[in-house]
């Protein structure tokens, strides 16, 4: 096969996919409770919660109770607002995910952007108003407690508003039933809450027993690690040193390494 059949198929293939890409960012379509997907050319919402989707046969209308999910076509606003978020831009994200909220009510993007607008307000260090958007979204959403980044950030924002009472049952729940990698995560912000209470030889031991009882999930030993250091630093204990050699040494890719050589 010659160069030009190979860039001809090239542009053909990408042509392709851009289509498939764009129909598939702006499928109209009702998701009924028996989980079939009903797809349409437009999909109209009213304020009763009813949704009309435009089939080729006519009009359809479903009550609230007839189906489970609903989505019209995704707002442009959704792909600026990640871009934002990627950079940090939490203010300036925020609007254009409220905007979204409003416009497509009860059309599937109105969750996504109810969950960026926590994780923006959680990222800015406003965890009072990051709190009440999750709960809305648990509320209407229950399945959206499941969402790794969504849960911690909910965490990390109970967190940061010291709501213990309230954190570490979640915590708890997620040691005894979640996957290895959830449960460690849990187990290291088990020491976050201690050290947060100036308990700081109870934080190292959660700390600790993180790099020990989950040596095998390497993507939260360096924080463990670091976290165990600095509280033995709090203790004046020479160890510490020994915590941010072993990050410099087995995980020198990792965030926490820069942070540890700057220990040394």
């Amino acid at each position: 096969m010659n160069i030009n059949n190979i860039r001809n198929r090239f542009r053909l293939s990408a042509a392709v996919y851009l289509t498939v890409s764009v129909v598939a960012a702006q499928a109209q379509y009702v998701i009924l409770n028996d989980g079939t997907r009903m797809e349409g050319t437009s999909i109209r919402v009213r304020s009763n919660g009813d949704v009309t989707l435009s089939r080729p046969g006519g009009d359809v209308t479903y009550t609230r109770g007839q189906y489970r999910e609903a989505w019209g076509p995704r707002p442009a606003e959704m792909d600026q607002a990640r871009q934002l978020l990627e950079a940090r831009q939490f203010d300036q994200a925020i609007p254009l995910l409220e905007d979204v909220l409003t416009n497509s009510r009860n059309l599937g993007w109105d969750q996504e952007a109810l969950m960026m607008i926590g994780r923006a307000q959680a990222g800015k260090g406003d965890y009072s108003a990051a709190i009440s958007s999750f709960e809305r979204l648990f509320r209407e959403n229950p399945s959206r407690r499941e969402h790794p980044a969504t849960r911690w950030a909910y965490f990390n924002s109970l967190l940061g508003t010291e709501q213990y009472e309230r954190l570490e049952p979640l915590l708890d729940d997620l040691i005894a039933k979640g996957d290895r990698a959830e449960a460690a995560r849990a187990q290291i912000m088990r020491g976050d809450i201690k050290k947060q209470r100036g308990l700081t030889e109870e934080a190292l031991l959660d700390y600790l027993r993180t790099v020990i009882l989950f040596d095998a999930v390497r993507d939260v030993q360096p924080e463990a690690l670091f976290k165990a250091g600095e509280a033995l630093d709090e203790m004046r204990d020479p160890r510490a040193n020994s915590m941010y050699e072993r990050i410099v040494e087995d995980y020198s890719g990792s965030p926490f390494a820069q942070q540890a050589r700057g220990k040394l």
